[in-house]
């Protein structure tokens, strides 16, 4: 794969940010070429951000295409709507056995698109209580699938059978996770779909925390680790967990139960492999995101060993680097300065041992200040990061010191994270492989 494919071409990328005019509407059908180069064979879903495509090369290689909206999007964000799918598309540039990889880039009428891998295959919907399906290998797969993501600094966030694929050769991989427009937007949008008439299906895999919201929150692997545990839940039954989704009264009764920890146990009563299946359940379908499973690995140590081991890709990035020579940095993975590294121990000012970290703002002076093009997620005074000088130990600690508030600690307004665990002002150790989440922005601790 070619680096120089990912990442939208910079002439056109300038040209879009510094002529609007250029972008135009987009209504490709079958057999229509997109950017003289691509022929449409199916045309897939479309959402009011983005358009998907099943499309051919003129040598014969099949894509799927996504296509940005971008033409939907108002005149004065549209730059900042570029530059922020672009980091997204670099940010999913996850090499994994695992996952149906991005493989070209470009701009059709002024709109970004992406070209990811297709394969023959038949999504998770057509294998429910398939007795000849090797359940136990599947699940490993889609597990190794999210853990890549997870390490990557990404949360899927739309995981659903739906997004699930078993190929012709037997792999199973996960698609849908690159997201157009902000994670932060698609919860939004998808909570507003819970007040209309028709009930969207994907609502049964969304976890409690996200039931009427009256504020962000912080996107968090705890998410993907419920959809997962519904996931399984079908796969082993055919059955929701928490009862039919076809009305809002079944929707109102379905979030009770999943409020209330009530999934249907006793559809499990004849499995011949009963009690791990219940044990796994257990840690994914908890109502309260701090009773899941912290990560991936507790749910995969539930699980027996086989000879399906997790296979890496040669040159991937999934790993953070964890010797450490000189100290460690913060990595973003996620965010409007994808890519950038802050050595912790070079921004130290002796003899200070702090960090702040906050919102890009004049009014407060922050060692980190983190931009924010089409969000505003992040406090002003978000955290800060504290150096233990006798044990050479780091830690990130919620809010910031500020001697003009009573409590003379300004807390933040959404929240400090590492992985899924929420950190207080009373710190957090923090090691190379953490991810710290501040907003919609993800950082990865890492060795130099």
């Amino acid at each position: 794969m070619l680096r120089s494919h990912l990442s939208i071409n910079n002439s056109n990328k300038k040209e879009m940010i510094m002529n609007n005019n250029m972008v135009k509407r987009c209504d490709f059908r079958i057999h229509d070429v997109i950017d003289g180069k691509y022929r449409v064979e199916r045309v897939l879903t479309s959402t009011p951000t983005y358009q998907q495509f099943k499309v051919i090369d003129s040598s014969g290689k099949e894509y799927i295409l996504k296509l940005l909206k971008l033409w939907e999007v108002e005149p004065q964000l549209r730059s900042n709507m570029v530059v922020s799918a672009e980091n997204e598309i670099k940010g999913c540039n996850i090499k994994s056995n695992y996952l149906t990889n991005i493989v070209q880039t470009g701009v059709v009428n002024g709109n970004p698109y992406l070209l990811t891998e297709y394969f023959k295959s038949l999504d998770l919907t057509h294998y429910f209580r398939n007795p000849r399906l090797n359940v136990v290998k599947v699940v490993k797969d889609i597990l190794y699938g999210l853990r890549d993501l997870h390490k990557s600094g990404k949360v899927h966030c739309q995981l659903t059978p739906e997004n699930i694929l078993i190929t012709d050769a037997g792999r199973t991989m996960i698609t849908g996770y690159v997201v157009l427009g902000g994670r932060g937007n698609l919860l939004t949008r998808k909570n507003k779909v819970q007040y209309s008439r028709i009930v969207d299906k994907s609502l049964a895999y969304q976890a409690p925390e996200l039931y009427n919201l009256d504020r962000y929150i912080t996107i968090l692997p705890s998410l993907d680790i419920y959809s997962f545990g519904v996931v399984l839940f079908q796969l082993l039954t055919g059955e929701l967990p928490f009862g039919r989704l076809m009305t809002e009264a079944d929707w109102i009764n379905y979030q009770s139960r999943a409020k209330s920890n009530d999934w249907n146990r006793n559809v499990l009563m004849r499995n011949e492999q009963r009690e791990m299946w219940m044990s796994v359940l257990d840690i994914c379908l908890a109502p309260n995101a701090n009773d899941r499973a912290k990560n991936i690995d507790e749910i995969l140590d539930k699980l027996p060993e086989d000879d399906n081991y997790y296979v890496s890709v040669i040159g991937s990035n999934v790993e953070a680097p964890k010797n450490i020579l000189n100290g460690i940095m913060l990595h973003v993975l996620q965010g409007d300065e994808f890519g950038k590294c802050y050595r912790l121990p070079e921004l130290l000012q002796h003899p200070r041992r702090i960090i702040t970290i906050g919102r890009n703002d004049n009014s407060v002076f922050n060692t980190i200040q983190i931009p924010e093009l089409i969000s505003s997620f992040i406090s002003r005074r978000h955290c800060t990061i504290e150096l233990d000088y006798d044990n050479d130990v780091w830690y990130v600690r919620d809010g910031q010191w500020d001697k003009e508030t009573k409590k003379k600690w300004t807390p933040s307004l959404n929240g400090t994270y590492v992985n899924s665990e929420e950190v207080t002002e009373e710190g957090y150790k923090i090691v190379p492989g953490d991810i710290i989440s501040i907003g919609d922005v993800k950082f990865r601790v890492e060795a130099y």
